[in-house]
């Protein structure tokens, strides 16, 4: 701030040497140096403070306006002796008169939004205004609806005397409105109401500056003398209105940092690129250090120290784990806890699962044992003949355990697949009466089958088939001397040649009948037998 008013005193010197026509134009040139290198400092430092970004870029025109504004001043002034040029470097005054206004109703509507707020279309539409009001000015010579001259042509005889016209009235009134509307909406949309009078900056400054405008207009001698460089006084300002925002925090910056830091009760730090602390809180101790990228320190305390990127340095700031360390333990000794009861809670399962199969294991045997009972105790009952009797008797009772054994392995392996399959492939009906049929065929019994099936049969009439062969084949063990068998997807045909009578096996799902003294048996695949 003291650099800022050297500035302006020093330039306000220079103006007052050419006043009193001390050192020729060298003053002149000196202030007009000296203000444009002000105004960049200030885009400068612009840049470096202000952290919304479209705020940022308004201001940056604004400062590019400004700095247009007086490389046109001191041109007008300092450089250009033809008269033509002088008033139309007056005229591009007008650019930055304009529309250094609109930027600031601008930046009050971007106060308060996401750096991704685009303005809507009426409000990119405002900017129509400026440029019909510039376009009127830079156009004057054609119609002198802005300014008129005494003589009726411009620069006849010079550009003084001149006369204001209604469209440099529609630009006053289009500059004051702007001014007005931004410095209310900067006051509406403040989020620190606690700054107090501090507030009430910016609008004294706009005050200050419309006065000092009419004052001006109006031709009091005492301002023209001493503020009578009306280019320099609105940059300034506005440059002093936007500070002032700045300063009362209506627009958002990177300073303050001092404030914040003695305000604060979190415990951080800000280091540069070295590491080295340039700026410590109240709450954080001497041994808060700044740890490597990525890293962070914890201390037995359970304070945790850590640490981010931001521009020429780093952020460094501590919060309390301990709790959170306690947590974790709990956690993760819960978690040992539930892995334990897990694998206990496993092992329980494949003990009950091991019981399970044993217990359904011993019902399948139960079942099967029941289901065959009759089959096994005469296998045992020929095996005891078997010890004494003779070789031809013995070779009958041998016969007799192979077809009984022979169905027992049968029917058992059908029971597992019908309580797995609904349906069984033709492949297990043939395994099942092949095997069948060459047990027989050992027992020197003629049999022989033929499988005209197209298509899966269901386990229930698979078994069922199979019963009526071991039926016919208890009936007939000792008198049988022929069976041929045919299965079809529709039935089964079954001719047996036997001194047995077979007629007992008919019921309504069995046909029987004798012709010339064979038995001819047919059962119906899936529904019952027509007479």
């Amino acid at each position: 701030m003291i650099f800022v008013f050297a500035i302006i005193i020093a330039a306000y010197s220079c103006r007052l040497l050419a006043w009193f026509n001390m050192g020729g134009n060298y003053p002149s040139y000196v202030r007009a140096a000296l203000y444009l290198l002000l105004f960049v400092l200030w885009g400068y430092s612009l840049d470096q403070r202000i952290i919304q970004k479209p705020v940022l870029h308004c201001l940056r025109l604004m400062d590019v306006l400004m700095l247009i504004w007086l490389t046109l001043r001191t041109l007008k002034y300092e450089v250009v002796t033809d008269m033509t040029v002088a008033r139309y470097l007056w005229y591009l005054y007008y650019l930055p008169i304009i529309f250094i206004p609109l930027l600031g109703v601008y930046i009050a509507i971007f106060l308060g939004k996401s750096e991704n707020y685009q303005l809507s279309k009426k409000s990119w539409l405002l900017s129509l205004i400026p440029a019909a009001l510039f376009l009127a000015v830079i156009t004057n010579d054609l119609h002198q609806q802005v300014f008129v001259f005494e003589s009726g042509i411009p620069g006849v005889p010079d550009n003084k005397v001149f006369f204001h016209r209604p469209v440099y009235f529609v630009i006053l009134v289009w500059v004051v409105g702007c001014v007005c509307f931004s410095i209310v909406q900067l006051l509406k949309k403040t989020r620190l109401p606690s700054i107090g009078k501090r507030r009430m900056m910016p609008f004294v400054i706009s005050c200050v500056m419309l006065l000092y405008g009419v004052l001006y207009l109006l031709g009091f001698q005492v301002v023209r003398d001493v503020f009578g460089d009306m280019n320099v006084m609105f940059c300034l300002f506005y440059a002093a209105i936007y500070e002032s925002c700045i300063h009362c925090r209506m627009i958002q910056s990177n300073t303050g940092y001092v404030e914040l830091y003695e305000a604060t009760t979190l415990a951080s730090c800000i280091a540069d690129q070295n590491g080295h602390i340039l700026l410590r809180s109240r709450t954080a101790g001497e041994n808060m250090v700044c740890p490597q990228e990525g890293e962070s320190i914890v201390c037995p305390d359970g304070m945790r120290i850590s640490a981010a990127p931001v521009k020429d340095g780093f952020v460094i700031w501590g919060d309390n784990v301990q709790h959170l360390t306690e947590l974790r333990a709990r956690l993760d000794e819960n978690k040992r806890k539930k892995e334990n009861n897990k694998k206990k809670l496993k092992d329980a399962y494949l003990v009950q699962k091991q019981l399970y199969e044993l217990t359904e294991k011993n019902h399948i045997y139960d079942e099967l044992e029941e289901k065959h009972k009759k089959q096994t105790e005469r296998i045992k009952e020929l095996l005891e003949q078997c010890r004494n009797a003779k070789p031809p008797k013995m070779r009958e009772h041998m016969k007799e355990i192979l077809l009984l054994g022979t169905y027992i392995k049968r029917s058992a392996n059908l029971y597992f697949l019908s309580q797995e399959y609904e349906k069984l492939p033709q492949q297990e009906l043939r395994l099942t009466i092949d095997e069948l049929v060459r047990a027989m065929n050992s027992c020197e019994v003629e049999c022989g089958v033929v499988y005209l099936t197209t298509k899966p049969i269901a386990s229930k009439e698979v078994e069922r088939l199979f019963e009526l062969l071991k039926t016919i084949m208890e009936m007939t063990i000792s008198e049988l001397h022929s069976l041929f068998i045919s299965v079809s997807d529709q039935e089964m045909n079954l001719s047996v040649e036997c001194m047995t009578d077979l007629s007992e096996i008919a019921s309504a799902e069995v046909m029987v009948c004798r012709e010339d003294g064979l038995w001819l048996i047919r059962t119906l695949i899936g529904g019952e037998a027509n007479a």
